[in-house]
């Protein structure tokens, strides 16, 4: 293990290796194995914006809450926007924090956040662990209620993949939440033949931006050089982003869909006083 220029931490396990960023959002920089990138790495002259890096932690909520209101449980929560190109508040609290290095190995590391009581009412410690493996990684992501009262979480991960032009994805979605043009999600529907990845398609097919329903935790991603199989647990959700004419995407595993919160609550984790919820990801990649 290394920690080099601007407190980054380096990582590596056989020909895996792994560079972190606890200080912007406890976000991966890079991980790559066999010296080919498996995520898309963060620019070398990137600022400290976590949407440049390759994979940042979303707590304690998932994308977008529409006008930053909802109510749970009775109380009424209204939070502020939290990026300057959206007017709703996006991907929660821990993107765009410092996280603390609270013990690291060689090919290990785990970081921890505490936030809330503030306009986020309840207050919670979050960590987050990774563990290299020879031919991938193991990611686990945590929030602890630490108020009184019961809290709503919803937990997600946010990898960047390149080369979507030569990208196929397979996986079983059967259902996604359609959006307007603010991308808020509006009605959630059986997922038409073309949006669907079984049998596996180019992941450019068509421009997404949508939290799929009734995912079964396994996605499989597939380049003409190689192949990364991500597995999540405790997420039914799958969140594609595949914007029109750049060259990455992203497959983000996540506790609940976009807009959970804005519909009274109901799909959200409950996290019970002193109680803590996780979800894990792990990426498998192989040669083709």
């Amino acid at each position: 293990m290394n920690i080099v220029d601007k407190g980054f931490l380096v990582l590596r396990q056989a020909t895996t290796q792994l560079t972190l960023d606890p200080q912007r959002g406890g976000a991966i920089r890079e991980l790559s194995w066999h010296g080919r990138d498996v995520l898309r790495p963060t620019p070398a002259l990137a600022g400290d914006d976590p949407l440049d890096m390759a994979c940042f932690p979303m707590v304690p909520y998932v994308n977008r809450i529409a006008h930053g209101r909802f109510s749970f449980r009775g109380r009424a929560v209204q939070l502020q926007p939290n990026w300057s190109e959206d007017p709703h508040p996006l991907h929660g609290a821990g993107w765009r924090k410092p996280w603390a290095v609270l013990a690291v190995t060689s090919s290990s590391a785990r970081l921890g956040f505490e936030g809330g009581a503030d306009e986020w009412p309840w207050a919670y410690r979050c960590a987050l662990s990774f563990e290299l493996l020879s031919d991938g990684l193991s990611v686990e992501l945590s929030v602890e209620n630490l108020s009184e009262s019961p809290m709503p979480a919803m937990l997600g991960l946010h990898p960047y993949f390149q080369d979507a032009a030569h990208a196929e994805l397979q996986a079983q979605v059967p259902k996604v939440w359609l959006t307007d043009g603010g991308a808020l999600p509006v009605r959630e529907c059986p997922t038409p033949p073309d949006w669907r990845f079984e049998p596996a398609r180019a992941i450019t097919a068509v421009p997404l931006d949508n939290s799929f329903s009734g995912w079964n935790g396994v996605a499989a991603l597939r380049w003409p050089d190689r192949t990364v199989t991500l597995r999540a647990s405790d997420c039914r959700y799958l969140h594609v982003y595949a914007p029109v004419g750049k060259d990455f995407f992203c497959i983000e595993p996540q506790s609940a869909a976009a807009g959970a919160l804005g519909r009274n609550g109901g799909e959200v984790n409950v996290v019970a006083p002193g109680k803590r919820f996780a979800i894990r990801m792990r990426l498998d990649v192989g040669a083709t």
